[in-house]
């Protein structure tokens, strides 16, 4: 190693072995900052057994960012012979004999007098599991959070916070931004840096890294009280609104408020990135703005992301006559799904679904004429989308129902409050006749929901960021309890499980699965995982496509719900499925239409799987559907869901 440079420096420098836990090089000043009496002294410290998780996990996310050639600086905290020392540190990457990257440690000690000023904030570092349990926390997080944390929830304030710091590490393994966290001092904001990473365990882990930032935060906050406006597009911001709307109700006003939602930005912001998404939404701003109706007051906020309010005000009983709601909101639809032709991109195609309510006739709370407009726009998304609908009275339950679910999931999730129901298969083929599988179904009851339906668990959960949570809980608790079901049934049933589209875009789902397979001690043509058409149609041609992945390492698959979607018979032969199960509404027909369910079996036979049938409820249905050759029955006839309990009384 080149290190003579480095002995000529006053400030101290040393180059710090990640993965042996050692200093193997230091100069004089470093000596005297470390206390030690001699570089072969210091060399010889193992630091594993000071460096704790969070640390660990901390200086392998810092030698990522060395090999794309950043330098991170911050404050940092160490106690040699338990003497407690801060200074101002510079780290980098410094390549070793051996080819692998080191830390070179640039650090300028901070006297006692200004480690408490302005000379910056020491990293504040934490781990935590996939789920949230707190497993370790360097000294500084000890000393200035608390000794005493067992969850993140502890730590971040804010449930909409820890969703958004959840969901961003689903989507992208990242989060930043700045969080009001619990500490010794009270509520104080920190900016918060956080990680999924994965190094020497099958599990993920959450890195936390933390600076103090309160007394700017407070500042930002005084000044932004005054800002009322949408940087990006210059139309109010949600503050501004609601601004809007306290004038309104002083002034003893009506108002016809539009709620727009835009379909498809995602995929814009996924296909041609944020800075060409950000275009779209200046775009539709303009188009907005084009077409606001004149000689009446009318407004236009970006309420937030792809959602954007337009207000229409009445001032008397006389002016609506001169406005047409129904032509405005045609209007709007209209314009907002033309083409989109943004920085030399490919045309893009967005529409909109817009909901409308009006104040005081639908409600006289004028705060809530945005949740009734917003449950109008929602009927419009479920009725197909590119169109407007008009609040009708009861729409808002199904949004209130909504928001309280995404409440209270994400602590159900948290305290174990999610169970499973197991529904046999039953194969009734020649020489058998009894239960050959069980499909694990998501159950949860809340005291104030009651019981929620699987869907919406799974839509919201979404929606929020904690779906690979939910579902990797199912796949260890399903696997885990099927050992007990073989034990009380046969011992050779297997074990259906449901994957959401979501989920199963994560490139190391197959490697989780695995896992869970052998710490349970089972094979994994012993699992079978069920996915709906619509997750398996995009992409599904890829040879390396996640669903290809499970199968060629044994795993079963099964398609949902088959003839519900539009490319079924298209992508059938893509698709390295075992069995295929066929929607019960064909069993509702078998009656009247027995033809239709024959062709689909001889269909699905012809690419050798086997077809099973869902929802077979009566002697009549199971009799027919076996005269058909159609072996793999579940449905009430044979079998409710039910709790692992009610098999193991059998």
């Amino acid at each position: 190693m080149n290190i003579v440079q480095f002995d000529q420096l006053t400030i101290a420098v040393w180059i710090y072995d990640i993965d042996n836990y050692r200093i193997v090089w230091a100069n004089s000043p470093a000596l005297r900052l470390w206390e030690s009496d001699s570089l072969k002294e210091l060399c010889s410290k193992d630091f594993k057994q000071f460096n704790s998780d969070a640390v660990q996990e901390s200086l392998l996310e810092y030698r990522r960012a060395f090999i794309e050639g950043l330098v991170i600086s911050h404050n940092w905290h160490f106690s040699p012979k338990k003497i407690d020392k801060q200074a101002y540190c510079n780290f980098s990457g410094f390549t070793l004999d051996d080819g692998r990257v080191a830390i070179l440690v640039e650090a300028l000690p901070i006297p006692e007098l200004y480690q408490n000023s302005k000379i910056g904030s020491s990293a504040i570092i934490s781990t935590y599991s996939a789920d949230g349990r707190f497993v370790s926390g360097n000294p500084t997080f000890l000393q200035k959070i608390s000794k005493s944390i067992k969850n993140i929830s502890d730590v971040i304030i804010g449930l909409p916070d820890l969703q958004k710091m959840y969901e961003d590490l689903s989507k992208y393994s990242r989060f930043e931004g700045d969080l009001l966290i619990n500490s010794q001092k009270g509520e104080r904001w920190y900016y918060v840096i956080a990680v999924n990473t994965q190094r020497h365990s099958k599990e993920d882990k959450i890195l936390l890294q933390q600076y103090d930032i309160h007394n700017r935060k407070i500042g930002e906050l005084e000044l932004s009280k005054e800002v009322i406006s949408d940087p990006l597009t210059g139309l109010l911001n949600r503050k501004g609104f609601y601004s809007k709307l306290e004038k309104i109700e002083e002034q003893k006003e009506s108002l016809v408020l539009f709620f727009i939602d835009l379909d498809g930005f995602k995929l814009v912001n996924d296909s041609f990135g944020h800075a060409t998404g950000d275009q779209v939404l200046k775009s539709v701003a303009n188009r907005l703005r084009a077409i606001l109706p004149e000689n009446i007051e009318a407004f236009i906020s970006r309420f937030g992301g792809d959602e954007f309010i337009v207000g229409v005000v009445i001032a008397d009983n006389g002016a609506i006559n001169f406005f047409d709601e129904g032509l405005f909101a045609d209007s709007m639809v209209s314009s907002l799904s033309d083409m989109y032709h943004e920085n030399d991109s490919y045309p893009m195609s967005l529409s909109a679904s817009i909901g409308l309510a009006h104040y005081p006739d639908d409600i006289n709370v004028i705060t809530e004429v945005v949740l009734f407009a917003d449950a109008a726009m929602y009927q419009a998304k479920e009725s197909g989308k590119r169109r407007w609908v008009r609040y009708q009275k009861g729409m808002e339950r199904t949004v209130r129902r909504k928001s309280l679910i995404a409440q209270r999931l994400f602590y159900a999730e948290q305290n174990q409050e999610l169970m499973l129901y197991y529904q046999p298969i039953w194969d009734f083929s020649e020489g058998k006749n009894c239960i050959v599988s069980f499909e694990a179904l998501l159950r949860w009851h809340d005291d104030e929901l009651g019981w929620v339906p699987a869907e919406d668990i799974v839509q919201v959960a979404e929606e929020i960021g904690i779906i690979d949570n939910i579902e990797r809980w199912v796949a260890g608790k399903a696997l885990s309890d099927l050992l007990i079901l073989r034990d009380y049934i046969n011992p050779h049933v297997t074990m259906a499980i449901n994957i959401s589209a979501v989920h199963l875009r994560v490139p190391k789902l197959p490697e989780f699965l695995l896992s869970i397979i052998e710490e349970s001690q089972l094979t994994p043509s012993d699992l079978t995982v069920e996915l709906t058409e619509s997750a398996l149609i995009s992409d599904i041609e890829d040879q390396n496509h996640v669903v290809r992945k499970l199968a060629d390492k044994g795993i079963k698959i099964s398609i949902d719900d088959f003839g519900t979607g539009y490319s079924s018979l298209a992508y059938l032969h893509y698709i390295p499925a075992t069995t295929v199960k066929i929607d019960r509404s064909f069993v509702e027909r078998i009656e009247h239409d027995s033809k239709t369910i024959k062709h689909i079996q001889q269909l699905i036979e012809a690419h050798g799987m086997r077809a099973l049938i869902e929802g077979v409820e009566t002697q009549q249905q199971q009799d027919k559907l076996i005269s058909f050759g159609v072996y793999l029955h579940q449905g009430y006839l044979k079998g409710k869901p039910k709790p692992l309990v009610f098999y193991c009384k059998r």
